[in-house]
């Protein structure tokens, strides 16, 4: 891996990869994002120096966990989870209510959201799951059925919230690790039968949810009410064209989208950069989709793969997510997009999974082993890894 090596203290050196630098660069571009996002609201200085400043964290965060050992992190996981799981449930009757949700623990105008933080805690855990039931992937009591228990534990405080976009990003990384680490799609696909009724007794118990869904569907029927996002959507991007109309003349971001430096931040910087200056952001995406799986695919155990697969997995869900509401292809999630929308626990999440990334292709990269691998062997995720 192309490293630099950066003394740190007397003894010992810190490695700062390539595409950690990159990672924290676009980080930095997220800033500028935010402060055009927000300049025509509250203040755009107000948003953009509160970014800066976990910027600086979420960039300590990641060199941090890239520097940590595989080992510390499986000896620490137990720890890790409780560390993380708790504050889902303290953050229940502790936290404040934001739009119907109770989701932030608030301190002198400082918000922190454990569900975010929470997300590379519940890879890790999962893809320690995963190796250990590697060997009865096929079975249903033993190889899915713990993994639903494992997914039901970190979602059930998230429901209760409730956070659903949160919770839609922890499902879908689950069934893309289940999946691409070989679990049977029929367990997929009854689980999701199973889960049917529990998201319609969701739709009767918040029927926000089905107005959402029924204004994606027709939103001009409500354009003063639930349609009223998804129009402006509609009107923002619209509006950027193909080229933009520069950063210093957003209009419909300006006056009319909500959120434009947090749910909303793709379509705001659109209309300022227009469909052409946001082709980078795409092609980055992808980058870590390649990134992921190469390295998923070198890696030399089935956890370093899972990790790296998952956590990568994880920012590309969120990601595409984010992009599709404001595309038009989904209904409005409140799914921030990683590394550019406003929002400091988002920002710490997507570092430390992409430093967990960085720590397990390291191990890999370190301590290879040798296997004689015959021809015509599986070359997904993890394929390299030797039996659990």
């Amino acid at each position: 891996m192309n490293a630099w090596h950066v003394p740190f203290w007397p003894g010992r050196r810190v490695r700062i990869s390539r595409a950690a630098l990159f990672f924290l660069c676009v980080s930095v571009w997220g800033c500028w994002a935010i402060y055009n996002g927000s300049r025509t609201g509250y203040s755009g200085r107000h948003f953009a120096a509160r970014q800066v400043l976990w910027v600086l964290l979420g960039s300590a965060a990641l060199v941090v966990c890239a520097n940590l050992s595989e080992g510390w992190y499986r000896r620490y996981l137990p720890w890790l989870c409780v560390a993380a799981w708790v504050p889902l449930l303290l953050v229940l009757g502790l936290g404040i209510r934001i739009n119907g949700m109770r989701g932030w623990f608030a301190w002198h105008g400082y918000f922190l959201q454990p569900s975010e933080l929470a997300k590379p805690v519940f890879v890790l855990s999962l893809a320690w799951l995963l190796e250990r039931t590697a060997a009865q992937r096929a079975s249903w009591r033993r190889g899915f059925l713990p993994v639903a228990v494992l997914v039901a534990l970190w979602g059930l405080p998230i429901a209760l919230q409730p956070d659903f976009g949160s919770l839609l990003i922890y499902a879908l990384t689950a069934v893309l690790l289940f999946w691409g680490f070989g679990g049977r799609t029929l367990h997929l696909l009854v689980s999701g039968a199973a889960v049917a009724p529990v998201v319609g007794l969701v739709l009767w118990r918040y029927p926000y949810v089905w107005r959402r869904f029924t204004a994606f569907l027709n939103p001009d029927s409500v354009a003063q009410t639930a349609g009223w996002h998804i129009i402006q959507f509609r009107r923002t991007l619209a509006s950027g064209g193909l080229f933009g109309r520069a950063w210093e003349e957003g209009l419909w971001s300006g006056a009319y989208l909500p959120l434009s430096y947090s749910d909303s931040v793709f379509a705001s910087t659109a209309e300022k950069i227009g469909f052409v200056g946001m082709l980078p952001l795409l092609i980055l995406i992808l980058a870590v989709v390649i990134y992921g799986h190469h390295h998923a695919c070198r890696a030399h155990s089935r956890f370093r793969a899972a990790v790296i697969f998952g956590m990568t997995g994880m920012l590309v869900t969120q990601a595409f997510t984010h992009l599709s509401v404001n595309l038009g292809l989904m209904p409005p999630t409140g799914i921030t997009l990683p590394l550019i929308s406003y929002g400091g626990s988002s920002l710490m999440s997507s570092m430390m999974a992409f430093g967990l990334v960085e720590a397990m292709v390291h191990a890999s990269s370190q301590k290879p082993e040798p296997t004689a691998a015959a021809p015509g062997t599986a070359s997904g995720p993890g394929a390299g890894a030797p039996p659990s």
